[in-house]
């Protein structure tokens, strides 16, 4: 048997009245790779909080190679050798690359050596495929180049226990592969690694134990020789089977005029640098447009222009064949555009104020005058009414500030005000990133609703399985163009691959891989969770 490395033993943490790890064992083994999975709310994210320090347990007990340890702070933590990667990064948006990697570092001197620290990034930048630049300001990169950064300071800093949240969720699969790579690497070279997922086949991927947390207490703890999607599933689940009805996916209607057009446009990022670079798309009234590429080839800026919040250097943007490129937020928004950003907390809700306000944002009376404006508060319930009634997408209580949810929780609420809104084109940025399976599955079976009524969705995602299962058509995006367009049902994954990554794919690249086409469900989502995960 292999020594453990770490145990947690009774570990009990609440907050208020509210469980969140209930009196659990949990045991990793030195040089494994140990993930823990378990829905939004499990306690998984907590548990890891516990072991590096931001919370400290109500009662338990904490070893490190046999010897019981108090754990008060992430440096009592980095000092017995964990470290951890959060889901909300801890980085400073103005600082460079090298900065945020150097604060993390233990090897400096009274001075910086910045040129030492960007060989030092280059060369993980280069070996993994990151493609960070180390001089670039952090508020300037993309959600994906961020996380990778996070990454680079976990492997610098030479903890012996990593711990990464949701390291995936912002990977493509090739990048994803590339970090399983590193963990293999890693564990080769003595290291230990707790991995958090929400994805199965990433886990049983890269895996050697699965523990499984539910409501706060530990299933069970199985050898990756014994696991399965079907076991894992039944474990992280048990008798409880999603809140959400299925839909029968409707034929789209024969091609008329397009929802929205994309003209030859271009625009540039917030370094002057072309992001779209002549892109060309259109989506038609009833169907699911997803768009796959590699994080930063300009499938966020592609949102960003429809919505007015980035600025048209040249080309067109149609809706129902009206020029708005160059049209207000507000006036984008008034004609049916309407958005479940990535970061629904960060850029779709006020933490400060509670559900029902967040819920009434944008809705004031129509013949008021202009200046201060009475909220519409009966408009605000009706939105919620609405949605639990067609969309099956249950509510948090109306009085709790929304900074007091969880993400799922924060999501639900965005979804509602979005979708409760007259609206013709919903863009989606990632809606099931770092949700579990049940939740991933009751969004999904909500977009397929929204389609099914003769709502058009723009859906960005780094999950080529959730494209596949959901869109009526693939846009494959490579820097900032169109490079080619695919039928989910009759698509060669491996060749979306290929476009994703080089913008072409050769005859002689075809003949040299094998197909890999995922089943697709005929009926809704309703086994959405066993198919992509």
């Amino acid at each position: 048997m292999m020594e453990d490395f770490v145990v947690l033993k009774g570990i009990t943490k609440t907050f208020g009245s509210f469980v969140a790890n209930n009196n659990v064992d949990f045991a990793v083994k030195k040089q494994q790779v140990h993930a823990l999975l378990g829905e939004n709310g499990a306690g998984k994210s907590t548990l890891m909080k516990l072991l590096y320090g931001v919370y400290q347990p109500d009662s338990g007990d904490v070893f490190v190679d046999g010897e019981k340890v108090v754990i008060n702070s992430p440096h009592d933590a980095r000092a017995v050798g964990i470290g951890m990667v959060f889901q909300s990064f801890m980085l400073i948006p103005a600082f460079t690359v090298i900065e945020n990697v150097a604060l993390s570092l233990k090897d400096l001197g009274l001075t910086i050596d910045q040129r030492d620290i960007e060989k030092r990034i280059l060369e993980l930048s280069d070996k993994y495929g990151f493609d960070i630049d180390p001089h670039a300001k952090v508020w300037q990169l993309p959600i994906g180049a961020q996380q990778k950064i996070e990454i680079i300071k976990l492997v610098m800093a030479g903890a012996r226990l990593l711990i990464f949240d949701e390291p995936t969720s912002v990977l493509a699969p090739h990048e994803a592969e590339s970090l399983f790579q590193i963990f293999d690497s890693l564990r080769a070279s003595g290291y230990t690694i707790i991995f958090i997922s929400h994805k199965l086949n990433e886990v049983l991927r890269c895996s050697d134990e699965i523990t499984v947390l539910r409501r706060g207490a530990v299933v069970g703890t199985i050898n990756r020789s014994e696991a399965t999607e079907a076991v894992l599933v039944d474990m992280i689940i048990g008798e409880k089977s999603a809140n959400s009805q299925s839909y029968e996916r409707k034929p789209l209607p024969p091609p008329n005029k397009p929802l929205l057009e994309m003209r030859d446009v271009v625009a540039c990022d917030d370094r002057g640098r072309r992001t779209l670079d002549g892109l060309n798309l259109n989506i038609f009234p009833g169907e699911i447009v997803g768009i796959a590429g590699v994080s930063g080839n300009g499938q966020k800026e592609a949102g960003e222009v429809i919505q007015s919040i980035r600025a048209v250097e040249s080309g067109h943007i149609l809706l129902d064949g009206t020029d708005i490129s160059h049209w207000s937020i507000l006036d984008v928004r008034q004609a049916g555009v309407v958005c479940i950003p990535e970061d629904p907390l960060a850029f779709g809700a006020v933490p400060t104020l509670t559900v029902e306000e967040n819920l009434a944002l944008g809705d004031v009376e129509a013949d008021s005058a202009k200046g201060w404006r009475p909220v519409n508060w009966g408009q605000a319930r009706a939105k919620l009414d609405k949605v639990q009634k067609e969309f099956g997408l249950q509510m948090p209580r109306l009085n709790v500030p929304i900074r007091a949810l969880s993400g799922g929780n924060v999501q639900r609420i965005v979804f509602a005000r979005e979708l409760a809104a007259k609206s013709k084109l919903l863009l989606a940025y990632y809606p099931t990133r770092g949700t579990d399976i049940n939740a991933a599955e009751i969004i999904r079976t909500v977009l397929l609703h929204y389609r099914n009524l003769g709502g058009a969705i723009l859906l960005i995602s780094e999950d080529l399985d959730e494209l596949f299962m959901i869109s009526d058509r693939i846009v494959v995006m490579y820097h900032g163009r169109n490079v080619g367009e695919r039928d989910p049902k009759t698509a060669d994954i491996t060749e979306i691959g290929y476009l994703m990554t080089d913008g072409k794919f050769s005859h002689k690249d075809r003949q040299t891989v094998t197909p890999n086409v995922p089943p697709m469900q005929k009926a809704g989502v309703e086994s959405v969770a066993h198919v992509s995960h």
